[in-house]
């Protein structure tokens, strides 16, 4: 009996505190049933607009009528999916959405020492550096390891990879050192050397 009493203030703390959170997330919901406007702003514009699986066309939309309620809105841009979230369209209300999209992939400018190398991006050969800077370009963002061989010695790093930027990439395989930079900032994250 002594264990029921004192759990009770606990189970109905829970209970009370359950009921409370309930009602908040009913008040951050638009309600369905009615109709509002919708505007959608992407920087760049011309991306592919898909508002609870139907297609709008391309961006910009400006004041267009549509069902209210917490909608999935996906934005696309040559095929990649940049954008994946909840919008509430709240009714006889204009509802904006104003975004800069960033496609998912960059580029990488590597240069070497010695200046012909083949290169690896995560441990495939990519291309070569027959004696200036290769330019890799529609990497997928994210970190990859971007690799040297040369004079009978390999050698490679991490980097990130940036959407819409371009990492800077030197390696020097002779003395087995590298730098990645993007915008400036070092952003070298390792190295690894292979006898």
């Amino acid at each position: 009996m002594n264990i029921f009493r004192s759990a009770l203030p606990a189970v109905l703390t829970l209970a009370l505190s359950i009921s409370a959170f309930a009602q908040d997330d009913d008040d951050t919901f638009a309600p369905r049933g009615g109709t509002g406007t919708i505007t959608i702003i992407t920087d760049p514009p011309n991306s592919d607009i898909f508002l609870d699986g139907e297609s709008l066309g391309k961006s910009p939309i400006t004041k267009r009528t549509f069902r209210s309620g917490p909608l999935r809105l996906i934005i696309q841009d040559q095929g990649k999916e940049l954008t994946n979230v909840r919008f509430n369209v709240w009714p006889n209300k204009d509802n904006v959405y104003e975004g800069k999209t960033t496609m998912p992939h960059g580029g990488i400018k590597i240069t070497t020492n010695p200046n012909k190398c083949r290169i690896l991006l995560d441990g495939e050969m990519a291309d070569r550096t027959d004696g200036g800077e290769l330019t890799l370009n529609s990497v997928d963002a994210g970190d990859h390891t971007i690799g040297a061989d040369g004079c009978g010695k390999y050698f490679e790093i991490l980097i990130p990879v940036r959407g819409e930027q371009t990492t800077v990439v030197h390696l020097d395989v002779k003395a087995r050192k590298g730098t990645a930079k993007i915008d400036g900032e070092d952003v070298s994250e390792g190295s690894r050397k292979r006898k």
